[in-house]
């Protein structure tokens, strides 16, 4: 993320060429009766030091030109330096937030870790964090990842089932881990990844269709949990109840 800074003096390069470019078109245009385009181009030429004239200049002419040469070139420096500001800034910023998210996770003990920041992994951060406990997110999405850490949670960029990954999100130290992704076969495999990391970990995995239940509490999951059918069973509860609460 860029500084206000940073925005401000790339935005004052582009007045300072602009401003360049409309002096010195309309100064040749009035020194050297050049028609509008002409004058445009040798603007343009002078200030690029190519030297690029219609015809030869008059003694104002010349004088005229060695003063859009040196703003001219003054303006596409700065232009140049405030682009490798804007740039050079942004990726500043962005390895100095990252030092510091890994330096939080690293020092956290105790942790959920959630795999997948969909409906049902973000459900699972708000009861977490109301219930005041620490969690790191892992999501393949950078626009995903990005938005856990705007809303104030700790995050990884990356694929929940690599070990390094799950590493990054202080797996060693996390007292638990909870699968919610959509893929069964992505759940299964950090499940196994996640229990090999960490043999004391509990370990909760969503399934998204039945038969996945079991391949899951053999690949190491504690509990395995069916979104739909807990839905369906709670549909079908609050029916028999005509509504009232169980």
């Amino acid at each position: 993320m860029n500084t206000p800074g940073s925005f401000r003096h790339l935005k004052i390069a582009f007045i300072l060429v602009l401003s360049v470019l409309a002096l010195g078109t309309i100064g040749y245009m009035l020194i050297e009766n050049l028609s509008l385009g002409d004058a445009l181009y040798t603007t343009i030429g002078m200030m690029a030091t190519a030297g690029n004239v219609v015809h030869p200049l008059s003694e104002a002419g010349r004088l005229f030109t060695i003063a859009v040469i040196v703003l001219g070139v003054g303006s596409l420096l700065y232009t140049f330096g405030a682009g490798m500001e804007f740039i050079i800034e942004g990726h500043l910023n962005q390895a100095i937030r990252r030092h510091m998210m890994d330096k939080k996770i690293a020092a956290l003990r105790d942790h959920y870790i959630i795999c997948g920041f969909g409906r049902v992994g973000s459900q699972i951060a708000e009861d977490l964090t109301a219930a005041r406990k620490p969690l790191v997110v892992i999501d393949d999405r950078e626009a995903t990842a990005q938005n856990c850490i705007q809303r104030g949670y700790l995050a990884v960029l990356g694929d929940a089932t690599s070990d390094d990954i799950l590493r990054a999100a202080g797996i060693q130290q996390a007292k638990g881990v909870l699968i919610a992704t959509e893929d069964d076969a992505h759940n299964i495999s950090i499940t196994l990844s996640a229990r090999h990391l960490n043999g004391t970990l509990y370990i909760v995995s969503r399934a998204n269709h039945t038969e996945t239940e079991a391949k899951l509490t053999l690949a190491g999951a504690n509990s395995v949990l069916s979104p739909y059918t807990i839905a369906g069973h709670r549909m079908a509860n609050l029916a028999l109840q005509e509504g009232k609460p169980l």
